[in-house]
């Protein structure tokens, strides 16, 4: 009997060890599909009679993209009598060269979707494996492009996701980002048509955050002429480091980061620049 009872301990211990190796690998599962790497879109211009956006990847820290085929698509609505058309490329403007005619990759090209209604850029390779690895930090992939018809009031982008089961998807090596979790979207804001810049910065600049005063949010601008490390730290009165807005490799452009100080004292505070060899150092007050 004595027996009995212990192998059935023996069995229970078994089942409690499988359990658990079962709760590990679950746990594992959970750490790689959090999400590596967040798609945007910046620098809204008007260049060559395009309408213009550069499709950006930001890696984050401690992750690595490892490039698969790829569709990245962005839908498109306007205000205002006139038209926005897609451009289709091929090969796509502005191209990094990582993932563009390099590496096992093919050119990539832009593609007009949906009868017109979105825009897909194409990355292409029939790799299954040894894909380029980016690693931490923001890197350009491609120039969007549209024709434009005024008058215009709005332009809004969005991307589509989470792409949806047999369309064109996403992939990160050869895992297929089926749902939202290894990665994540920005959508621009809203543009104004009357607002929108004819081309990239020419020289580094920081400019006065707006509003200021603040309460509890504010936003910060700054131009970058060429890709550069960019850190950007609040400081409070007395020199101490309360907050970083970036630290990461940045493509050229236009940018603006939005700072909430929710949580921080009434008071005057300091934003630094610091990219390449530009340094500046800017003042601002919260005022609750």
């Amino acid at each position: 009997m004595k027996k009995i009872f212990k192998n059935i301990n023996n069995i229970q211990n078994m089942k409690k060890t499988i359990l658990t190796i079962i709760l590990l690998l679950a746990s594992c599962n959970f750490v790689y599909s959090q999400a590596k790497m967040n798609f945007s879109l910046a620098n809204p211009r008007d260049s060559a009679g395009y309408f213009m956006y550069d499709l950006r990847v930001t890696v984050l820290a401690g992750q690595t993209w490892k490039v698969g085929a790829s569709n990245i698509r962005v839908t498109h609505t306007k205000t205002g009598a006139g038209s926005i058309t897609v451009k289709a490329d091929a090969p796509a403007i502005n191209p990094n060269p990582n993932i563009h005619n390099a590496n096992g990759y093919q050119a990539m090209t832009t593609t007009s979707i949906a009868t017109g209604a979105a825009i897909g850029l194409n990355i292409l390779t029939f790799n299954t494996s040894g894909f380029y690895s980016f690693g931490p930090g923001t890197y350009r992939l491609a120039t969007l492009r549209w024709t434009k018809v005024p008058p215009l009031t709005s332009i809004q982008m969005n991307f589509r996701v989470p792409p949806t089961q047999f369309a064109t998807v996403v992939y990160d090596s050869t895992v297929l980002l089926t749902y939202n979790t290894h990665y994540t979207v920005t959508d621009p804001a809203l543009v104004n048509t009357t607002e929108i810049i004819t081309e990239l910065p020419k020289d580094y600049s920081l400019y006065q955050n707006y509003p200021n005063p603040f309460n509890p949010t504010t936003t910060i601008k700054f131009d970058i002429p060429k890709l550069s490390f960019v850190t950007i730290r609040i400081y409070d009165i007395s020199g101490r480091e309360v907050d970083v807005l970036a630290n990461q490799n940045m493509e050229a452009g236009r940018f603006q980061l939005n700072w909430d100080a929710t949580g921080k004292a009434s008071g005057v505070y300091f934003y630094r620049i610091i990219a390449g060899d530009f340094k500046e150092t800017k003042r601002m007050v919260l005022l609750k």
